[in-house]
């Protein structure tokens, strides 16, 4: 053992709600020696990139199932962990004005129904203004809704979780960026601030997992997407406001108090492009809501989640006896993580998923074509 390392049972890298559920889980199931390793502070990375939506809209029965264990975890947060995280069901909109995505959407209602998601209802251009009072249907041949899924504050969740790991004896460590892993007869070695060897690492640092895991011969195709959100000033007053994507163009709008978030999910804005976003939400909301061509910009925030360009699934699983993975969630990690986080302490504890097969989350599967293609951003 180097000189001065502290001896742990698990090292998690990153504090957003993967690595924080993760840690929960595995100290609910008796785990002990817990301790959590955060470069920055909780919630910075893409957790506090994330606008927080839990919808049952995907293509793929895995994904359907995942977000339907979302759906229910954050619907029970307060309940379940005791700490305020309102569950708000405002919905979930999605609409197109291509024919060939309208098919795709009634295809994927087809398959979250089959899955156990019955809520979804596949509207035509004339049915969106009664779910979205405000929206232009102009341009626009429908939209898939599902009038029961919704949004949270991801970082009031995280900060619900990390009492709960904190309660149960997780140690969680901010400030604490690791720079190598490294395998030894006595244990993983760690390399941050301090030094620790631990007897398994779980790696679930988001954008930073790709540098971390590469040294071990696993390319993960996991990059940064920026989202730039403005919050308006007082907008649609007593009006329904779904979580609304607009496939075709990326714009995306969910009610925010009185007023709403704002953005525009495209590839092509980097980290700069705060002032470029909120000019392309002002000309595609000129004609995609114009009742937003009345209200201010309050405040921007502008962050980054994983995007993946694989299949559409997370990397999830051991890529070495001890070193585990927890990561690529291209942009669902708020929604989906704890379920995630939950499938991982199964595997960890030599257990299987009672619906998942776990083989499709592997960290070194070959990938394919596009699987899962319903993302928050422009299709």
């Amino acid at each position: 053992m180097t000189t001065g390392s502290r001896q742990v049972g698990t090292v998690i890298i990153g504090g957003g709600i993967a690595g924080i559920g993760i840690a929960y889980y595995l100290a609910e199931a008796g785990e002990t020696s817990i301790l959590v390793l955060e470069g920055n502070e909780l919630a910075s990375g893409c957790t506090q990139g994330s606008l927080g939506g839990v919808r049952q809209q995907f293509s793929t029965a895995p994904e359907i199932e995942l977000a339907l264990r979302g759906l229910e975890f954050w619907r029970n947060f307060e309940k379940d962990f005791d700490y305020p995280c309102p569950f708000y069901e405002d919905g979930y909109l999605l609409v197109t004005g291509r024919e060939e995505v309208l098919n795709n959407l009634h295809a994927a209602a087809d398959v979250q129904k089959r899955n156990g998601a019955p809520d979804v209802e596949v509207l035509g251009a004339d049915q969106l203004r009664d779910v979205a009072p405000w929206i232009s249907p102009v341009g626009l041949l429908g939209g898939s809704y599902t009038p029961h899924d919704g949004r949270f504050n991801p970082t009031d969740g995280l900060y619900g979780i990390a009492r709960a790991a904190r309660g149960l004896g997780v140690e969680i460590k901010e400030h604490t960026r690791v720079t190598h892993i490294e395998k030894h007869s006595d244990g993983w070695h760690v390399s941050a601030t301090e030094n620790y060897v631990a007897q398994r690492v779980v790696i679930a640092a988001g954008l930073a997992t790709p540098h971390l895991v590469r040294p071990f011969g696993v390319e993960l195709d996991i990059t940064p997407l920026w989202l730039h959100c403005g919050y308006t000033t007082e907008v649609a007053t007593g009006q329904g406001m779904p979580l609304t994507i607009d496939l075709d163009s990326g714009l995306i709008i969910e009610r925010d108090g009185v007023g709403a978030c704002v953005t525009v999910s495209d590839p092509r804005f980097g980290p700069e492009g705060a002032h470029r976003v909120m000019e392309e939400f002002a000309t595609l909301a000129a004609v995609r809501a114009p009742v937003f061509s009345e209200v201010g910009i309050r405040t921007t925030t502008s962050a980054a989640f994983d995007a993946t360009g694989g299949d559409g699934h997370a990397y999830v699983g051991e890529i070495e006896p001890g070193l585990w993975v927890l990561a690529g969630f291209d942009g669902h990690g708020t929604m989906q993580g704890p379920a995630l986080a939950k499938m991982l302490s199964r595997m960890m504890a030599g257990l299987s998923d009672p619906v998942l097969d776990v083989a499709m989350f592997n960290p070194r599967r070959i990938v394919g074509g596009k699987d899962e293609w319903l993302r928050a951003a422009r299709n």
